[in-house]
C-alpha cells in the first residue's frame, strides 16, 4: 500500500483551513450586505410613507393630487414598487400596483406617530415573491382620513444576494485551490532539508558508521531528530566495534582449547601410548571440554540477560546467610593460598538469590585468584539513602587505571598470561554487570596500593 505524501496532506489541510476562513469571512460579509440592503430598503419605505403623508397634507384636494402624476411618476412602471392611498371606505385614491396583487390586512400607524423599522412587515405573495409593506394613517385635504400603503417587492434584493453568494462560492473555491497549490509548493521546498537528510542517511552503511549527519545549518525542527540519529549511529558504531572485538576474542578463546585438543590427540595417534597415558589424555580433554562448556554457558547467560529473557525470582534475602554460604564454598580454595575470608554482611535485601550468589561468587573467585597470599578478603556492606552497596575487598596488586574501564568487557583480561584452569574465560565480570543490569543496579570498581574493591549497588525502596 502506497503511503500518502505528507506535503499533500498538509497542503490539503492548509487549503481546508483557508476555505473555512474564507467561508467565515464570506458569511460575515454576506450577512452584513444583506442587513445593509434590508436597512436601506426599510429606510426607503419609511421615507416614502413620510413623503406621501406630506404630499397629502399639502394638497388642496384629492382630485388635484390625482391630476399631478409627477409627484409619484418615479414609481410608475416600476414592477418592484407599490403605493396605495385609500379612503376609509376602501376605495383607492392612488394605486400603483403593477401586478395587481391583493394585499393582506395591515396594521396602520397612527397619523401622529412617525414610522419605525419594526413597523415594516414582510409578506409572501401567492406567486412566491416576498414583499416589504408599511401602512400608516394620513390626513388628506379637508381633514379626510386616508390610509397609505407603501411596499417594495424584494426580488431585486434576492437576485443581488444570489449573485453575491455565487461570487462568494467561486472566490472561496478558487482561494482554496490557490492555497492548496501554493501550500504544496512551499511545503515541497520546506521539506527539502528532510530529503537532504534522507540522502545523508542513505549514504551510511556498515563501512561508514563513523559518519555523522550535519547539524550545522539544519532547521530547528529537524535538529532534535538529527541529534537522535547521530546518537543512534554512535551506539551502532560502538556496538559493531564491540561485536567485532567480541568475535575476535571469542575466536581466540575457542582456538586455544581446540588447538590443545588437536595437538594432544594428534600426538596420541602418532605413537602408541600406555593406558595411563591415554587416561591422562582423556582427563586433559575433559578439562578442555569443561572449559568450552563453561564458556558456552556463560555466553548463553549473557545473551539471555541482554534480551531480558530471564525472569527475576525476587525475594527477601538474609545477607549474612548469603555471605556465610559463599565463604564456606570458597574456603577450600582460599585455604590453599592461605587467604582468610571475612563476612560482615547484615540485614536483608530484596533480590534474586541465585543471581546474587552468582555475582558475588564471581567477584569472590576473582578476589581469591588475585589476592596476596596470606591476606584477608572481606565482604562488607555500606548503606546509602536508596542504595545498598555490597563490597568485595581484597588486598593485592593494584589494577592500572587504564584497565579499570574495561574490566567488565567480555573476554577482557588485565594479564592474559595469568589465565588459569577453571576460570571464567574472561566472562565473569561481564556476567556480574549483566546481573546488576537485570536488577536495575550498578557495579563499580576501585583499585590502589591498598587493594581492590568491587561494589554492587542495589536499589532499596
Amino acid at each position: 500500500m502506497r503511503s500518502r505524501s505528507i506535503a499533500w496532506r498538509l497542503a490539503l489541510a492548509f487549503a481546508m483551513v483557508c476555505a473555512l476562513v474564507l467561508g467565515a469571512i464570506g458569511v460575515f460579509l454576506y450577512r452584513s450586505l444583506a442587513a445593509e440592503i434590508a436597512y436601506r430598503d426599510d429606510l426607503a419605505l419609511l421615507g416614502r410613507l413620510e413623503q406621501v403623508r406630506a404630499l397629502l397634507a399639502d394638497s388642496d384636494s384629492l382630485d388635484a393630487l390625482q391630476a399631478r402624476p409627477r409627484l409619484y411618476q418615479n414609481m410608475l412602471g416600476n414592477l418592484d414598487s407599490l403605493l396605495l392611498v385609500r379612503r376609509a371606505d376602501g376605495s383607492n385614491v392612488i394605486a400603483i400596483n403593477p401586478r395587481q396583487r391583493t394585499l393582506p390586512a395591515l396594521n396602520s400607524i397612527a397619523r401622529d406617530q412617525p414610522p419605525q423599522r419594526r413597523d415594516v412587515m414582510t409578506w409572501q405573495a401567492p406567486d412566491g415573491a416576498e414583499v416589504a409593506l408599511l401602512s400608516g394613517e394620513a390626513q388628506g385635504p379637508n381633514g379626510e382620513s386616508l390610509t397609505v400603503i407603501a411596499g417594495k417587492v424584494l426580488s431585486e434584493r434576492e437576485q443581488m444576494l444570489a449573485s453575491y453568494r455565487m461570487r462568494l462560492y467561486v472566490a472561496i473555491g478558487l482561494g482554496a485551490l490557490l492555497a492548496f497549490a501554493l501550500g504544496l509548493v512551499l511545503l515541497r521546498r520546506g521539506l527539502q532539508p528532510l530529503r537532504q537528510l534522507s540522502e545523508a542517511v542513505r549514504g551510511i552503511d556498515l563501512r561508514s558508521l563513523d559518519q555523522r549527519l550535519p547539524a550545522v545549518g539544519t532547521p530547528a525542527e529537524l535538529l532534535e531528530p538529527v541529534n537522535a540519529l547521530n546518537a543512534m549511529l554512535a551506539r551502532l558504531e560502538d556496538s559493531f566495534q564491540r561485536l567485532s572485538q567480541f568475535s575476535a576474542d571469542l575466536a581466540h578463546e575457542i582456538r586455544t582449547p581446540l588447538h590443545t585438543l588437536l595437538a594432544s590427540n594428534g600426538q596420541a595417534l602418532n605413537h602408541s601410548r600406555s593406558t595411563a597415558e591415554y587416561q591422562e589424555l582423556l582427563a586433559s580433554n575433559m578439562e578442555e571440554f569443561e572449559r568450552l562448556k563453561r564458556m558456552a554457558e556463560n555466553l548463553m547467560f549473557l545473551a539471555r540477560a541482554e534480551q531480558a529473557e530471564r525472569a527475576l525470582d525476587l525475594r527477601t534475602l538474609d545477607l549474612a546467610d548469603i555471605g556465610n554460604e559463599l565463604c564456606d564454598y570458597f574456603e577450600a580454595l582460599a585455604d590453599d593460598r592461605g587467604i582468610h575470608l571475612r563476612n560482615t554482611f547484615s540485614g536483608q535485601l530484596f533480590a534474586d538469590q541465585q543471581l546474587l550468589q552468582r555475582a558475588l561468587g564471581n567477584l569472590l573467585a576473582n578476589a581469591v585468584r588475585h589476592a596476596d597470599v596470606g591476606s584477608v578478603i572481606s565482604l562488607r556492606q555500606r548503606d546509602e539513602p536508596g542504595t545498598c552497596w555490597l563490597q568485595v575487598n581484597n588486598y593485592g596488586p593494584a589494577i592500572a587505571p587504564e584497565h579499570l574501564g574495561k574490566l567488565f568487557d567480555r573476554f577482557y583480561r588485565v594479564d592474559p598470561a595469568r589465565a588459569e584452569p577453571g576460570d571464567s574465560g574472561g566472562l565473569g565480570l561481564a556476567i556480574v554487570q549483566s546481573i546488576m543490569q537485570l536488577h536495575g543496579g550498578q557495579v563499580r570498581v576501585s583499585s590502589d596500593a591498598t587493594g581492590t574493591v568491587f561494589e554492587l549497588g542495589f536499589v532499596v525502596n
